[in-house]
Parts: C-alpha cells; structure tokens; sequence
C-alpha cells in the first residue's frame, strides 16, 4: 500500500488536490456534461477506500460542478464507506491557478483538512506551485504527471490558508492509479 502519510499536526493545515477520475471523451451537452467512465468510477470508488485505509478525512471538500467531479465524489463517498462535507463551486470548473489561489485562501479557518477536486491542467499547476518541499522522488513523478485519479496531499505549517504560500508545502504523499490498483 505505501507508505502511510503522517498524522496531521493541530497547528498545520493539509490540502488535498484530487484529480477526477477517468471520463468518457465526448458528452451530448459538452464538456461538463462528461460522465465518468466505467473503469473511471471504479477508480474513484478504489481512491475512496484508499482514502479510508490512510485515515484521511477532510473537514471540508470543494467539488467543481461538472459531472464528472461531481460523479468522482459520489463514488469516492461510497468507497470510504462514509459522507464527507462538500460544497460544490462552480469556479473550479477549469481553474487556473490565481482562481485556486483565491478559493484557498477563502477557506473556512476552522477548516484544518480540504479537499479540492477539479480539473487539469490548473491542479497540476496548483500542486506544483504549492508543493515546494517533500521526498524528491514524489516531487519528481508528480511534475512530470498528474493523471487521471490521482491526490496530492501536501501539509502547510501555517495556521491559517490565508498565510499559505506557493513553494511552502511539503507534498506528504502523491497517490495515483497505480497505488490504487494493489
């Protein structure tokens, strides 16, 4: 399974960026009409028990509204075996990076565990941004690809997001569909 991330410390603040799982090309309505695949919602729901089998469990998880993020949530709620808080945010449907800036430096203070998941290429390049510190292999695989599922969770020693700052987290873990198919 790997290795199991450390227990979050009271004074630090962990994010975590979830990719949504695999989608099928082409939907009817567009892009954010795009439903998961079949092998995509398994993935989501093994990245759920994944989640369960760390102990993760987020006090807060901001969710973009296309279908299939909204469809990787349901199916990594049913693989954790549990319901998570979640607000669903439009803007984080395609972010760029400065809107994912934004919404993280917005979050709720009593907030000490948040889970993002939206969309390529801004969480690649928010992962990036912020993961500035970490085992140098992980850096390395997560650089070069953020594929579809795959979590980042990267700690911040800060006590609120709005002193989060780029270079300053350390990536405590990169997980991706190969963790997830053991």
């Amino acid at each position: 399974m790997g290795r199991r991330p450390e227990p979050q410390p009271p004074c630090m603040l962990r994010l975590a960026i979830l990719r949504h799982a695999e989608a099928v090309p082409l939907a009817q309505g567009g892009d954010a009409d795009r439903e998961l695949s079949p092998s995509g919602r398994e993935l989501a729901e093994r990245m759920g028990r994944y989640i369960r089998k760390l102990g993760l469990k987020p006090d807060l998880t901001l969710v973009s509204t296309s279908k299939r993020t909204r469809q990787t949530f349901e199916a990594m709620e049913r693989g954790a075996g549990e319901k998570f808080a979640v607000a669903y945010v439009p803007n984080l449907y395609h972010a760029a990076l400065p809107a994912l800036e934004e919404l993280l430096a917005e979050a709720p203070k009593e907030t000490k565990f948040l889970l993002i998941i939206g969309h390529n290429p801004g969480l690649a390049e928010f992962a990036n941004a912020f993961a500035g510190k970490g085992k140098k292999s992980e850096l390395a695989r997560m650089r070069a690809h953020f594929p579809t599922p795959c979590l980042a969770i990267i700690d911040f020693d800060a006590r609120s997001w709005k002193k989060v700052e780029r270079g300053e987290g350390k990536l405590e873990y990169f997980i991706t569909r190969g963790a997830l198919a053991k």
